[in-house]
């Protein structure tokens, strides 16, 4: 008896455990912490606090700052004293999603 119950308990600790790597708004990397955690009324200190510093800044006129996701694609946010747009573009720039 003990046995089959050590080998439930195993079974579904193992299957809580793989199920946390697959959550994709807990990786600050991913387009999918992006979805969820990013707000039109962010500052630009709530950014950085939520996502990093930024990878670079494209801007000329108004910040557009950048994020390099583990997949290859980018965040964009367009900022001037708040944030004017958010997209994630493809590797050649071209819109996937316009997050704001």
């Amino acid at each position: 008896m003990s046995k089959f119950l050590f080998a439930i308990l195993f079974t579904g600790t193992v299957l809580m455990g793989c199920s946390k790597g697959t959550d994709n708004n807990s990786d600050p990397d991913t387009i999918g912490y992006f979805m969820t955690n990013l707000k039109a009324s962010m500052t630009y200190t709530d950014i950085v606090n939520t996502f990093g510093q930024p990878d670079g800044d494209l801007g000329s006129g108004i910040h557009i700052y950048y994020y390099d996701l583990k997949d290859g694609t980018k965040v964009y946010i367009g900022y001037t004293d708040k944030i004017e747009y958010a997209r994630h573009v493809n590797s050649s720039g071209t819109i996937i999603h316009t997050l704001i």
